[in-house]
């Protein structure tokens, strides 16, 4: 488990409590907490559930929620390591260090090439990792994201109260591969998408925890499943989206615990001054 995270024995989110906590500058949240973490960001609320599989207090999914020293750049990473034990603090330290060496950039280029290498040269050649990287420009208003290989996120703009999947179309041509999982190859490339975030919409980041999960009947969720059930939830806050897609994750498997690890992180865009026109804020300043 990895500095700044938080654990809970109870796993129905409907009633236990969340912990919240404000990311102050150059702050960072990193962990596997089993109970449901509602951050405060520039800009915007991150809701973040992470429950390991069985019994075991550590997974294979690692997240990192940190913010620049200017606050402004918020950045939030979710990886899955395959396999356990090892494997996994040695890719949850190496993400700690370089979040912390990109802090103040928007951009991935650097932390992806540099995480790539970092597995393949301190892992066993056997493992290797998928991770979605999101940075957020809160002056700006956008969320840049890049991808290894990682389950695609999706996105819900609120004004039109409309789901999408947050897919990244690489650039031909390129020299070696492009979006695979961290580790598998000395050289790769990982394209990036971006997205103006107006307040209300959400985005959602989960590992495959979430999309193979399986009913009693042995029916896998997949990805469409997985929209079906945002699609018919409540999607007013951060905190509600993601309280009700762990009980409706639960309800589809029956009940039962699992069997995978399972994080699931929702980002809420939420509204600041530099949502005001600028003669508003500079109004407000003087008064």
């Amino acid at each position: 488990m990895t500095a700044g995270s938080r654990t809970h024995p109870d796993h129905n989110l409907s009633t236990a409590p969340y912990i919240r906590t404000q990311i102050a500058c150059a702050g960072t949240w990193a962990g596997s907490e089993r109970a449901a973490s509602l951050l405060e960001l520039p800009g915007m609320l991150a809701w973040v559930h992470s429950t390991p599989a069985g019994s075991s207090k550590v997974g294979g999914d690692v997240h990192y929620v940190s913010v620049c020293p200017g606050c402004v750049v918020s950045r939030v990473a979710l990886a899955d390591v395959s396999g356990h034990g090892k494997a996994v603090s040695t890719l949850a330290g190496e993400l700690r260090q370089l979040m912390q060496r990109y802090l103040p950039e928007l951009e991935h280029d650097g932390l992806m090439r540099d995480l790539n290498q970092a597995v393949q040269g301190g892992l066993d050649g056997v493992h290797y990792a998928t991770m979605v990287a999101v940075g957020w420009h809160d002056e700006r208003r956008s969320l840049l994201l890049a991808n290894a290989g990682h389950p695609i996120p999706c996105v819900f703009k609120a004004k039109r109260k409309e789901w999408t999947w947050l897919e990244i179309n690489p650039e031909p041509r390129r020299p070696w591969p492009v979006g695979v999982p961290l580790g598998l190859f000395a050289c790769a490339d990982y394209a990036k998408t971006a997205v103006k975030l107006q307040a209300g919409d959400l985005v959602l980041l989960y590992s495959d925890g979430v999309t193979e999960s399986t009913n009693p009947a042995g029916d896998e969720l997949g990805p469409d499943g997985l929209m079906n059930l945002v699609r018919q939830i409540d999607c007013g806050s951060a905190e509600g989206l993601g309280v009700q897609l762990t009980s409706a994750l639960r309800g589809f498997r029956g009940g039962a615990e699992a069997e995978d690890d399972e994080t699931i992180i929702v980002l809420e865009r939420v509204s600041t001054d530099s949502d005001q026109p600028l003669c508003k804020r500079t109004r407000r300043r003087i008064l």
